[in-house]
């Protein structure tokens, strides 16, 4: 290769990348909705396909999937968050309130069994370090974190309502040419990455199961444990049980504890308050009902297209929501699966082979 050859790759590619920049700016305010497009018309493609097949025009099969899209995913989806926010608006007062009633945090604490006991041997363990913690500081600054970042995020969303107006015209728009023409821009993509047509293949099929698996998996999964709980907590009379049913619905989808990380804590909550019969009875539903129903429809949906494990999950997890809010439950999963066959890639061509 020449001079004057290398002098030119140098600077078509720092042009390239120069423009590739400027592009990521001009789309930049609408990374997410375009992201969020994607990820809808990933996991529905295969339904588009079957009425595409049937209809025999990519038109209006594109704008009956976009309406379907819109009727069941769009709508549903920004009215669970209003009244999520809206509940976690009026109930934070509440829970400050209570927490301020107790001049001393601890008292509260030790007198709960099983709690106290891990209390006295936190307490015992931080001491021995000679490190103070105030509990009812701990706490109250915990629950205005919660809510401050979801407060925040309901805000990006609803604060002014003529973006959001835009927001979704611009997802449904973008959706539908996904579904139109979603296979001529794969194609396109797909001819311009420089790996061999096997590692291609690889790379992008393995990626779209995992994807089409890890978050529909998750999403039925959450589903399922959102109204299964929802049901537990009318029948034992809990306040607001619709609210906290969402909280199980959200909770569903961390990869360790999931659901049970909400349901338990109102088993215990309900042994105080309702009685040791109740209290038991929940439990026994919680278990056998609430968190089963995970052990049934991921195995089925996910199978073996992925074997990330669960801390990984939970850490790119909340990074995801710490990055692009409640979004990131969705991407921070696809971003994991990529990286993990990626990097099973570069073993096969890499280091095997050496």
């Amino acid at each position: 290769m020449g001079s004057g050859e290398q002098i030119g790759n140098i600077f078509f590619f720092g042009f390239l990348s120069f423009f590739l920049f400027l592009g990521y700016l001009l789309f930049e305010p609408f990374l997410k909705v375009i992201v969020l497009s994607v990820l809808i018309t990933v996991i529905f493609y295969p339904l588009y396909a079957k009425i595409e097949k049937k209809i025999k025009s990519k038109i209006l099969s594109s704008l009956l999937m976009t309406l379907l899209v819109f009727l069941f995913i769009i709508i549903p989806s920004i009215t669970l968050i209003a009244f999520f926010v809206n509940q976690i608006i009026s109930i934070y007062p509440v829970i400050i309130e209570n927490i301020s009633k107790y001049r001393d945090v601890e008292i509260l604490i030790k007198e709960l069994p099983v709690i106290s006991k891990i209390y006295t041997i936190i307490e015992s363990s931080l001491k021995s370090l000679n490190v103070n913690v105030d509990i009812g500081d701990a706490i109250r600054g915990l629950v205005n974190e919660f809510v401050s970042f979801v407060i925040q995020q309901g805000k990006g969303i609803f604060l002014d309502v003529t973006l959001l107006v835009v927001g979704i015209a611009i997802m449904l728009v973008t959706i539908f040419f996904l579904f139109k023409d979603g296979v001529h821009l794969y194609n396109r993509i797909y001819s311009i990455i420089p790996l061999s047509d096997k590692d291609k293949t690889f790379l992008i099929s393995k990626s779209y199961n995992a994807i089409q698996g890890v978050v529909l998996g998750s999403v039925l999964t959450a589903i399922a444990q959102g109204i299964l709980s929802f049901i537990g907590y009318f029948a034992i009379g809990l306040e607001m049980s619709y609210f906290w049913a969402f909280i199980t619905f959200i909770a569903a989808f961390i990869p360790v504890g999931g659901a049970s990380l909400i349901w338990v804590p109102v088993a215990v909550y309900t042994l105080f308050t309702k009685g040791f019969l109740t209290a038991f009875l929940f439990s026994i539903y919680g278990t056998l009902v609430i968190s089963t129903i995970d052990n049934i429809i991921k195995p089925v949906v996910i199978g073996d297209k992925t074997n990330i494990h669960p801390m990984i999950l939970v850490f790119a997890i909340l990074g995801g929501l710490n990055i692009f809010g409640f979004i990131g439950i969705f991407l921070a999963p696809i971003i994991v699966v990529m990286i993990d066959n990626m990097l099973l890639l570069f073993r096969e061509k890499y280091v095997l082979r050496s």
